[in-house]
């Protein structure tokens, strides 16, 4: 018999240092969990971004958009405010760092994962130069 207080949300993985991506990180379990129109996300990219906030929000929907679209199995996202982050919440964001088909295909049981990629190089640039994004 199960143990009941055992919990059902590991996370094996640390939360980020980064502020980049722990916002980031924030933003995708607002999303994932309330709605990609969450307006607790849109104010975390308001405060974040500043004026140059709409094109990463955008990607970011765009991004959960297509793991939904394309991912065969549920992919597991953490509560906002839990202090690591599950397996797949570790493949999203190492998505983001290095956009690589290999992670994009583990963390959603896919084989064709490329609107996904395009999507994940898109949120990358519009991250490194935040100032650019109008």
């Amino acid at each position: 018999m199960p143990d009941s207080t055992q919990p059902q949300c590991t996370l094996p993985l640390p939360f980020p240092d980064d502020p980049l991506e722990r916002t980031v990180l924030v933003i995708l379990r607002r999303m994932a969990i309330h709605g990609l129109r969450d307006a607790r996300a849109s104010w975390l990219a308001i405060e974040h971004f500043g004026l140059s906030f709409r094109q990463p929000l955008v990607l970011l929907r765009c991004y959960m958009h297509e793991l939904a679209s394309v991912s065969n199995r549920s992919i597991r996202i953490a509560p906002c405010c839990a202090p690591g982050m599950t397996r797949d919440e570790g493949l999203l964001m190492a998505a983001l760092g290095a956009p690589a088909l290999d992670l994009l295909e583990t963390l959603t049981d896919a084989d064709d994962v490329a609107r996904v990629m395009t999507t994940a190089c898109a949120v990358r640039k519009a991250l490194m130069e935040p100032g650019d994004a109008g």
